[in-house]
């Protein structure tokens, strides 16, 4: 079979084809790469003719597809099966080359078609403490067990500077090695882990499905550990000004504020923590409050008070982020008064607590008012073999030790789901 020309009608009818695998080139007459790769494709077409169906489109005539499918160069090669993209490349040098591409695309789909045929005994959903102590805790049990995690070990833990609440680390632990040292330590006894991320959840059911950017994946029972993630402000331009003065984290974006102004905008646990160690690195750190006394545990108040660089608004909300094109400064409210008045800053960390990451699953789990899971000390969701660990369920304290303990408690009970009823 020849190449085919294809205009955007015909690309959209043959990249949903079922019988083959449909190879698209995206090029140019005026392409000297094109050109060169032209020998090397006629070949790939009458040698894979019987396996394969090759297009070429040509950009100039169709822009507008192009700028849809975000080709920047060409030549650009999509592969595509069953309507679903299983690899792109940019301008192999070589027939080799090219033919390396596609097997290597074909070889990734028979993979994810083997495993969204195999049914895990638990697939555990996120990489925090609560997720790899489950896994881990599986493993050892001989569940056949799969993690998964869209980034990196340790989920919002990986953030944290430093970790001195967790037992058996004298001197502390940041929390990426501490994230680290807990995938490690799950690995080591056969625990999978995959990058992914997690497109959808089907719940209900003897076998659960996961739907994941890599493919589906099948289990008997899941564990969800997708954690909280920090809530915002809700004032105009925040989303906007992120990276340009509005911040999430201080262990990760202090630093760039050094010697410099900061507002701090809670009054918990993590907004103290977040002005100690700003107040090591800025001139000034101001902390704003919606109440007259911080919410934070009482060990937290000593250092902050007695920190020369670090003052109080109490009773203050912030109402606007002033900016040109960075923060400049804050507007606050007087919660008694009502009286208004500007702060200027270099920028703002906002830490007035956290959202759970529940998306997933609100439509098929109970969750309270602010967003958790419903599950008790048990970790038992409404559904049977759905468990929630860690930060994602209602609990009276979310800490690392708390997020293990979860895990734990959650393939106790799994396990005695798996032989009761599978």
């Amino acid at each position: 079979m020849s190449i085919l020309h294809m205009n955007e009608e015909m690309y959209k009818q043959h990249i949903a084809r079922t019988d083959k695998p449909v190879l698209i080139e995206f090029s140019a007459p005026w392409c000297s790469y094109c050109r060169r790769l032209a020998p090397a494709l006629d070949e790939i077409a009458a040698e894979y003719q019987d396996r394969l169906v090759i297009g070429q489109i040509n950009i100039d005539d169709e822009p507008t597809l192009a700028e849809q499918e975000k080709i920047e160069l060409v030549p650009t090669l999509l592969l595509y099966q069953n309507g679903r993209l299983l690899g792109s490349t940019v301008a192999p040098e070589s027939k080799a080359q090219l033919e390396s591409f596609i097997g290597q695309a074909f070889q990734q789909e028979q993979k994810q078609r083997e495993a969204s045929a195999h049914v895990y005994d638990m697939i555990v959903v996120g990489g925090g403490p609560g997720g790899y102590t489950a896994a881990l805790y599986a493993a050892r049990a001989g569940l056949d067990t799969i993690l998964l995690e869209e980034l990196s070990s340790g989920g919002q833990m990986a953030l944290t500077e430093q970790i001195d609440n967790y037992p058996g680390f004298e001197d502390g632990i940041d929390g990426f090695t501490l994230g680290e040292k807990m995938r490690k330590g799950a690995e080591r006894f056969g625990v999978q882990t995959q990058l992914t991320e997690v497109l959808s959840l089907v719940l209900s059911g003897e076998v659960k499905q996961v739907e994941t950017s890599a493919g589906k994946l099948l289990g008997k029972t899941v564990v969800l550990a997708t954690g909280a993630s920090p809530r915002e402000l809700g004032v105009p331009d925040e989303k906007e000004l992120v990276g340009r003065g509005v911040n999430y984290c201080a262990a990760c974006d202090g630093m760039f504020y050094k010697g410099k102004t900061v507002v701090v905008v809670g009054g918990g646990n993590s907004a103290a923590a977040d002005a100690l160690l700003l107040s090591r690195v800025c001139a000034q750190v101001i902390l704003v409050h919606r109440r007259d006394t911080l919410r934070a545990t009482k060990i937290y108040h000593d250092p902050l008070l007695h920190a020369e660089n670090v003052s109080f608004r109490w009773n203050s909300t912030v109402t606007e982020l002033l900016h040109e094109d960075k923060v400049t400064g804050v507007r606050l409210r007087d919660v008694q008064t009502g009286e208004e008045s500007i702060v200027p800053c270099d920028g703002v960390f906002v830490s007035v607590g956290r959202k759970p990451a529940t998306e997933l699953v609100k439509d098929q789990l109970a969750l309270d008012p602010a967003g958790y899971i419903i599950a008790d000390e048990s970790t038992k969701t409404a559904l049977p073999g759905v468990f929630a660990v860690g930060d994602v369920r209602t609990k009276a304290l979310r800490q690392i030790v708390t997020a293990v303990a979860d895990g734990a408690v959650a393939v106790h009970y799994a396990e005695e789901y798996l032989t009761e009823n599978v």
